[in-house]
């Protein structure tokens, strides 16, 4: 994985800094883990985060340049403002580029109008994977192909391929997809048997 730049200053913490740095386009961030006595307070502008998410996603591995110094990093985490849907705070977190590391990567799934044209209705217990892997390995999304699902199939963990250099961590006899029968809901089957009385009624 090409790892991607981004620049960041050192922030002043408290409500009042916070307040300054969204006014002039930046968003509050924290750089801590491998290797840091401890942690600093970033601040990263706005739009270039937002960018950087756009084409890249989450899981991509960062240079987070901080005064000339470069730190090898992943986004660990990003808190949002759940009204307005913005950011408001991101972690990065250094981390060795020969030390596996623990990471969540989404699951884009494929096929799943095939499995619905033979009628089956797909169900999903899972839309994401816990991996570990170097952080060069990190892949973006994982796919998964369920074109070849029938009605009464069921994928588990185990699987799922995933690229070499990459172990899942989650339980392999945890479910991810079910294909189930389309089922007649009660109601309908209520009115079908009103139907039917009435019929008979009418007879």
């Amino acid at each position: 994985m090409q790892s991607v730049s981004i620049e960041a200053v050192k922030r002043d913490t408290g409500k009042n800094a916070a307040r300054r740095l969204k006014k002039q386009g930046y968003v509050p961030a924290i750089l801590y883990g491998k290797d840091m006595a401890e942690s600093i307070p970033l601040a990263v502008e706005y739009n270039k985060l937002q960018r950087l998410l756009q084409k890249h996603g989450r899981n991509v591995l960062l240079n987070v340049i901080v005064n000339g110094t470069t730190h090898n990093a992943i986004i660990k985490e990003i808190q949002e403002d759940t009204l307005k849907g913005k950011i408001i705070h991101v972690d990065f977190q250094r981390v060795s580029m020969y030390e596996e590391i623990e990471a969540t990567v989404p699951l884009k799934f494929e096929g799943a109008g095939l499995v619905e044209s033979r009628g089956g209705i797909v169900q999903h217990q899972l839309w994401e994977l816990t991996i570990e892997s170097l952080p060069d390995k990190i892949p973006q999304e994982i796919t998964v192909d369920l074109s070849k699902l029938e009605i009464g199939d069921t994928l588990f963990v185990r699987d799922i391929q995933v690229p070499e250099g990459v172990k899942v961590i989650d339980d392999p006899d945890e479910v991810v997809v079910s294909v189930l029968a389309p089922k007649e809901t009660e109601e309908e089957e209520a009115a079908e048997e009103t139907t039917e009385t009435t019929k008979e009624s009418e007879q």
